[in-house]
């Protein structure tokens, strides 16, 4: 089976790749091919042509896919929170999303961008009140001064910024759609609606090893640092240390919100991920609110070994 990441190799899928090397896959009769992900990477459209079978999206970009004829369904959460942020350099005298009319902000198209566009209509503007720009998977634009903001990860860019010498509160402001009541789900397990249909069992297994990868390495610190190695293993040119910071940002946002309030990782909450609908509607995503039930399913979670989900750290 191809698994298409949600970006090119990093930290944020040691779950996966520990699944691959601990024979997690294997021990659900599943041979699997990491497929890394990209800025030019739709995951609706390579699960629509057959090019793979699972991908990992977040929940905007389901429901824009569905929106556009793309059967996709969630079958299986990841972060309870999306962990993006935006960084805003202090010279730009942006102190909220209300200070982003009229500005440059880099954004990952494809549902990267709904959450802060959320967060702007929310605070008074209009989406079309801020220039959205699209960015690399670097943060090259924001050195450059191409953009007064640009998006990031609490598990990759925001670190490389700060290695970068770059202070917290002194040169750059950092804005979530969380300061505005915004809580929106992130990485999420997706596939067509014809495989749920026709090899349940086959999702199930794939749920099922993701899952257990993620929470083995989440264990423990060893297992953490492991995970990480195999990312490294997979792209050598990748800064260990970097992965690390990663992974351990990745295993606090598994254990969030719904997550921690069950002690399981990998739920998917009915009203976070209407939170996320009503989030991608608001930034003009949708014509039409988006029809929440058909785009999740919570049967395969539901039926992961509890060993295989037991929030242990």
């Amino acid at each position: 089976m191809a698994y298409l990441m949600p970006w090119v190799i990093q930290g944020e899928e040691a779950g996966q790749f520990a699944a691959v090397e601990q024979g997690f896959f294997n021990d659900e009769g599943i041979e699997v091919e990491i497929v890394p992900g990209g800025p030019d990477a739709r995951a609706g459209a390579l699960l629509a042509s057959g090019s793979v079978q699972f991908a990992v999206m977040n929940p905007a970009g389901i429901y824009t896919n569905r929106a556009e004829g793309i059967p996709v369904v969630g079958v299986g959460g990841i972060n309870q929170v999306d962990g993006l942020l935006v960084m805003c350099k202090t010279s730009t005298g942006i102190k909220s999303f209300g200070d982003l009319k009229g500005k440059k902000v880099g954004v990952w198209l494809g549902g990267g961008e709904a959450g802060f566009q959320a967060a702007a209509v929310t605070e008074g503007l209009a989406v079309a009140d801020v220039e959205w720009l699209p960015q690399k998977f670097s943060m090259e634009e924001f050195f450059n001064d191409a953009f007064d903001c640009a998006s990031a990860t609490e598990w990759n860019e925001k670190h490389i910024v700060y290695k970068e010498g770059y202070k917290a509160g002194v040169d750059v402001v950092e804005l979530r759609p969380a300061d505005v009541g915004l809580f929106l789900p992130g990485d999420s397990m997706a596939t067509l609606e014809s495989t749920v249909a026709d090899q349940p069992e086959l999702v199930q297994g794939m749920v099922n090893a993701t899952l257990r990868g993620w929470q083995w390495v989440c264990s423990s610190p060893e297992n953490r640092k492991t995970g990480a190695q195999y990312t490294v293993d997979a792209a050598p040119d990748l800064d260990l240390g970097l992965q690390i910071i990663q992974v351990e940002e990745m295993c606090s946002l598994m254990a969030q919100g719904p997550a921690k309030a069950e002690g399981a990782i990998g739920a998917v909450a009915v009203d976070s991920w209407k939170q996320s609908a009503d989030a991608t509607l608001a930034a003009g995503q949708l014509t039409e609110p988006a029809d929440v039930p058909s785009a999740l399913t919570t049967q395969f979670v539901d039926a992961v070994p509890a060993e295989y989900r037991k929030i242990t750290w």
